[in-house]
């Protein structure tokens, strides 16, 4: 099979042909039809986060089942499937909590990748999942079936950015109806965040983003609001849309530190700080202890919106399908695996909002 190898930092990405195991026990083996590029991809390739090259990346998978290893029973060949980089044993202490991110078993597939390249070497497989290739093998925990009438293209972004963004309002945060609500930065997190937000009713969605581009379609998804922190004074512009309070629960969906510092000026008493976007490894930023303890405040970490694939993508399709959930038009554009080098620099400008590589003519949005 072709697949799109990283084989170390600021190098071209080749297209080469993989070998993949067939499925095992519990495993479940896909053919892509679409896989979105996340900002977690190019944070590897970039060199942001340290990694084993040479390795195949991308996460944010859909496409069909083409074969089941045993002890598998939910899906079948042929199945349609969203596929995550969260893989869960079922058995350790947060699995038995319903804490499905913070998973601590043993998987056979985490010690061994399923890709080796013709010379025999092994091939990492990127984020549990390796989907910038025409297969992927996977456990079974990572995927979760889609109904026919769910365009595949769309589906992709299931997999990771709109699960996170929504997931961290839902799940992490527990947004309620009348909430004052900061996003900043939205890119195809941070609009998961905004439409979250106004799937739970926030009264306020004040969207922030130094590029004022991305204001437009924040909007269009939900936002009250926004502000450029470039030019805006932030707190201002939070305190005349929201009548003089600050933030309930302010999210930040981008890997910029500075934004992180920004960030605690925009929290109420009794507030949250959600941090949504992962900055390069050894990143810091500073904070008054004193001030977080006097004024009541939370700081929450949410690892892919805190999500339990099982039971929120299915809503995630359900929100979909009856009109409440944009995704149609998060797709900026979509290219063949042979442009991914074009289609990364495009996620790395800024310029688009979901970028995806397809295959098997999921482009035409038919989930076939």
């Amino acid at each position: 099979m072709q697949a799109a190898v990283h084989r170390g930092v600021g190098e071209p990405t080749s297209i080469e042909n993989l070998t993949i195991s067939s499925a095992g026990p519990g495993e479940v083996r896909v053919a892509v039809s679409a896989c979105a590029i996340c900002h977690s991809d190019l944070m590897y390739v970039d060199g942001g986060w340290a990694t084993s090259f040479p390795l195949v990346l991308g996460h944010e998978v859909s496409g069909r089942v083409v074969e089941i290893g045993e002890d598998v029973s939910n899906v079948t060949v042929g199945t349609p499937v969203v596929v995550s980089l969260i893989r869960t044993c079922g058995q350790c202490r947060p699995c038995l909590k319903g804490q499905d991110v913070a998973c601590e078993g043993e998987i056979s597939l985490d010690a061994k990748s399923p890709l080796k390249d013709k010379d025999g070497l092994v091939i990492s497989q990127g984020l549990n999942t390796g989907g910038f290739a025409e297969q992927v093998l996977v456990h079974h925990s990572q995927v979760v079936e889609i109904p026919e009438e769910m365009p595949l293209s769309v589906a992709s972004l299931l997999g990771c950015g709109v699960l996170t963004g929504v997931g961290a309002t839902r799940n992490t945060a527990e947004v309620g109806e009348g909430d004052i609500v900061v996003v900043i930065g939205c890119g195809g997190v941070g609009i998961g965040a905004i439409q979250g937000a106004r799937l739970a009713g926030a009264e306020v969605i004040l969207a922030v983003d130094p590029e004022d581009h991305k204001h437009g379609t924040a909007i269009e998804m939900g936002a009250t609001h926004t502000a450029n922190p470039k030019i805006d004074n932030v707190v201002e512009v939070l305190n005349g849309a929201a009548g003089g309070r600050l933030a309930d629960h302010v999210f930040v969906a981008t890997s910029s530190i500075s934004a992180l510092s920004e960030a605690v000026e925009l929290v109420s008493p009794m507030g949250a700080l959600v941090l949504v976007g992962m900055p390069a490894d050894g990143a810091t930023f500073t904070i008054d202890p004193g001030m977080l303890a006097a004024q009541n405040q939370r700081i929450l970490g949410s690892k892919m919106g805190t999500a339990r694939l099982s039971i929120d993508v299915p809503d995630l399709i359900d929100n979909y399908l009856i009109g409440e959930l944009t995704l149609d038009s998060m797709i900026s554009s979509t290219h063949p695996l042979e442009d991914i080098d074009k289609a990364f620099e495009e996620v790395r400008t800024g310029q688009a909002l979901r970028t995806l590589i397809v295959f098997n003519d999921a482009s035409l949005g038919g989930n076939s």
